[in-house]
């Protein structure tokens, strides 16, 4: 089973996603910020990403910037409600799997997350 973290720092958000990738059968940790993603202990067991760009302290863009730092492969879904060329081309120039708007459509996140799973050489 594909284990997936959420980093949204709005509530009802984070909660709906969680639903929603629970209801496809993915383990899900939640989290309302980077840090609180960092502080965790489930790096290891976690395969995707979902990473709300503007977090209160560390944004998506510097959490990104710190896994490839510790040379992490963990595959990122951005989401954001203000995006601009700028900030998504940088994402996706540093690795970034897909880079998409909010409000999201529920069945291309799915879409994009089981691309990930893809990506990482399990699709089973």
């Amino acid at each position: 089973m594909l284990t997936i973290a959420i980093v949204e720092d709005d509530d009802g958000v984070r909660v709906a996603y969680a639903d929603l990738m629970s209801s496809y059968g993915y383990e899900v940790k939640a989290f309302g910020s980077a840090e609180d993603f960092i502080s965790s202990s489930c790096h290891d067991e976690v395969q995707c990403l979902i990473l709300d760009q503007r977090l209160p302290g560390m944004s998506g863009l510097e959490l990104q910037a710190q896994l490839q730092r510790q040379r992490s492969k963990l595959p990122i879904v951005f989401v954001t409600s203000h995006d601009d060329d700028v900030t998504r081309m940088k994402a996706l120039e540093n690795g970034a799997a897909h880079f998409l708007n909010k409000p999201i459509d529920a069945d291309e996140l799915v879409r994009c997350v089981a691309d990930t799973h893809n990506l990482i050489g399990d699709g089973s």
